[in-house]
């Protein structure tokens, strides 16, 4: 795929509790996305590769808000600018510090004139981190599907209430109060190289288990009830002013429960902390809410 490199603002930085994610502060213009019923959406896919086909397979099976159609970076291009289309695409996140792109996000940007000025002007919807910069992508493949119905999910929380679209990705930061009695399942390499397997059980209490990938990967595939999975994509080797990313994800609604944007230092390397952990376990302790 022709790489896009997406610049993102310095507001991104600056949101709540430093977890704003790729998002480009542009959440201030006035959208409800109520009229992507009469839109299509345009997959921006360029191969054949694992990555691509299983990009495709995922919005196939889960998407449901309006027609798709598959399309090229070149064909991306001549379409960009108009207002019939959304498009899902991949990006090149760089960040202020950054010397050079680190990471690869999912974003689903909306068609519009902004685009004749650059890509980094289209009204963008919600965008997701994917993998380190060159990298095949295979790790994230089996979180494809939750990640379309992540998206999904968002445009009807925008349709319902204005704050998910003024917040973006950062919304997500704080719904530790929605996970009281589930089950947390934590990939065993998601955790910080300061964070042993048997300390995080012991944080976490009997709710929660550290697991390894094949056992995730299950839990996702068979849409274990009542169960949340942990997902960290980071760059492969940091650079300064790069940035790892964590989240909680329901494995039967595909919902996105946490979202952590973390720098990494050599205090807090890439991967959940101890601080993270310790934060979510008081939530997951809690009786399920009634609300």
């Amino acid at each position: 795929m022709k790489k896009m490199r997406f610049l993102f603002l310095l507001l991104a930085a600056l949101a709540v509790s430093g977890s704003a994610g790729a998002q480009s502060g542009i959440f201030g213009k006035k959208e409800n996305l109520r009229d992507i019923g009469e839109k299509c959406l345009k997959v921006v896919t360029d191969n054949n590769s694992f990555f691509n086909l299983s990009l495709k397979e995922a919005v196939e099976k889960n998407w449901k808000l309006c027609d798709v159609e598959f399309c090229t970076s070149e064909q991306f291009e001549e379409l960009k600018c108009d207002t019939s289309y959304y498009f899902l695409m991949k990006v090149d996140g760089v960040f202020k510090k950054e010397r050079e792109p680190a990471m690869e996000f999912l974003s689903l940007l909306k068609g519009g004139e902004e685009a004749q000025v650059s890509i980094e002007n289209m009204y963008e919807v919600l965008t997701l981190p994917l993998n380190p910069i060159d990298d095949d992508g295979s790790y994230i493949v089996p979180y494809l599907d939750a990640y379309i119905n992540i998206i999904q999910t968002h445009i009807l929380r925008v349709q319902k209430k204005k704050v998910a679209a003024v917040m973006g990705i950062s919304w997500y930061s704080n719904r530790l109060s929605e996970i009281g009695g589930m089950r947390l399942l934590v990939n065993e390499n998601d955790l910080s190289k300061g964070v042993t397997a048997k300390q995080a059980k012991e944080i976490l209490g009997p709710n929660g288990s550290v697991e390894d990938e094949d056992t995730v990967h299950e839990a996702i595939d068979s849409a274990s009830e009542n169960t949340l999975v942990s997902l960290c994509v980071a760059p492969q080797l940091g650079q300064q002013g790069s940035y790892c990313y964590k989240m909680l994800i329901g494995t039967e609604t595909g919902e996105l429960f946490y979202y952590r944007k973390q720098k990494i230092t050599g205090k807090a390397p890439k991967g959940f902390l101890a601080e993270d952990l310790k934060k979510i376990a008081v939530y997951l302790k809690q009786p399920l809410s009634d609300e």
